[in-house]
């Protein structure tokens, strides 16, 4: 007997960034039989016909590699796994990662461009934060100007595991080591201090504060929360950052959901609960291409200390990396009203960035959010182990009716738009933007 496995996921792909470490995600799991052993390729075309939301092969496929058909037929969240490739992303996805822990791209002129850096990595450890410059690196004293991403990417795949590494920005220099490491997605700060995520003994995470981190002009009172993606354990250290958030009794809270481009639903619904005082209440809703719906609710978080207070005054950082579960999350939180648009504050990007991005292709995304109202199914092949994803249904607002795909939240929902001279800052300069009008409301 055959059986398939299917994993819903929420998850957008960031043109701009060239990931050193893949996010990819799936979700819940079901199990589906068939009577009879078929072929890769007839499981594959079955999948499709069945499942795919954008329709079926009516016209036949040209191409037989399953690759190949994924790529020509279906839209870009769809992808196919090999086995070896689906185990390896379902490894990072539950935050076991190695490497240094980074995204980046080139850009001419400038260097290379830090876009994010994955907490507890190598990198963020080594003091390298998103929106830093590098200019240069050296392994084993042999030094390289980068003019291009592949000068970089040389540098960094000249040094095995455990060597060092320079990183040279204009006046910083960031010595790190590729290692294997488990991410963490949280932080929390106050303007008196900070607490992070550290690797433990057992090789979990430990919560450990950081003083050094916090945010000094924050207001009194106020916390903030950056939440870099909806994988691993993110669920489980948000509920420990609320506790300390309820332990310092803070009033308002600072959530950033910038760069943020999904993950599982399942953690999203668990930080939903977070906000929805603990109530089962409905944080999505999805309906495939047969019109068939399906509930996905707030978990009920049942500890007082780990829900963020009915009352708080709630801030929501976000720009054009915001997306799927990122969006979903936020529009929970508007539906049963955690958070108003008018504390949305979405990155409305200098010329200079907007250029860059129209220069190389990127799609010009400013004062939104991404706007993926769409939802992903992971299909395991239980005979091979390979896998294919694809998109299966659209994603619909708690009030059953808003969908963003394609428009994502934005300024005419009421939304507050925010200076960006970059997608990130070293300083951050957007935060305090975003600060001093929370000073002034």
């Amino acid at each position: 007997m055959k059986s398939r496995t299917a994993k819903i996921l929420i998850s957008a792909a960031l043109a701009l960034i060239i990931f050193a470490a893949a996010f990819t995600a799936g979700y819940f799991t079901r199990k589906f039989t068939r009577n009879d052993a078929i072929s890769s390729y007839e499981w594959f075309i079955d999948t499709i016909e069945k499942n795919y939301y954008f329709g079926g092969a009516e016209n036949g496929y040209t191409d037989t590699g399953l690759s190949a058909i994924a790529d020509k037929y279906l839209d870009r969240y769809s992808q196919y796994y090999t086995a070896e490739e689906y185990a390896a992303t379902m490894k990072s996805n539950s935050g076991s990662k190695s490497g240094l822990g980074i995204s980046y791209s080139f850009v001419a002129g400038k260097g290379v461009y830090i876009s994010t850096v994955t907490g507890n990595s190598p990198a963020y450890h080594a003091g390298l934060r998103a929106g830093e410059w590098l200019k240069s690196g050296s392994v084993s004293g042999q030094e390289i100007e980068f003019t291009s991403s592949a000068d970089f990417q040389k540098l960094v795949n000249s040094a095995g595991d455990g060597v060092q590494i320079s990183l040279n920005s204009d006046d910083e220099t960031y010595v790190v080591a590729k290692s294997e490491f488990t991410a963490s997605y949280t932080s929390f700060k106050t303007n008196s201090t900070a607490w992070t995520f550290e690797t433990a003994a057992d090789g979990g995470l430990y919560l450990k504060e950081t003083p050094d981190e916090k945010i000094s002009y924050l207001p009194d009172g106020a916390a903030y929360i950056r939440l870099d993606q909806f994988y691993g354990t993110a669920a489980a250290e948000f509920y420990k950052l609320a506790e300390k958030f309820n332990a310092y009794k803070c009033t308002s809270l600072i959530l950033d959901l910038r760069s943020n481009g999904g993950g599982y639903v399942s953690v999203m619904q668990n930080i939903a609960g977070s906000f929805a005082g603990g109530e089962r209440k409905l944080a999505m809703l999805s309906r495939d291409k047969h019109g068939n719906e399906e509930k996905f609710n707030c978990a009920r978080v049942t500890n007082a200390e780990y829900r963020i207070p009915a009352g708080t005054e709630i801030y929501l950082l976000a720009n054009s990396g915001t997306a799927s579960a990122s969006e979903a999350l936020a529009g929970a939180m508007v539906c049963y009203g955690a958070l108003e648009y008018k504390n949305i504050f979405l990155s409305q990007y200098s010329e200079e960035y907007t250029d860059w991005l129209s220069a190389t292709g990127q799609e010009l995304k400013t004062a939104r959010t991404y706007g993926k109202g769409i939802m992903q199914s992971t299909f395991v092949n239980d005979l091979t182990g390979e896998a294919l994803k694809l998109t299966t249904a659209k994603i619909f607002w708690p009030d059953e009716k808003t969908c963003i795909h394609d428009k994502g939240i934005t300024v005419a929902d009421g939304a507050t738009a925010v200076y960006a001279e970059w997608q990130h800052t070293k300083d951050d300069a957007e935060l305090k933007r975003v600060v001093e009008i929370i000073r002034t409301r």
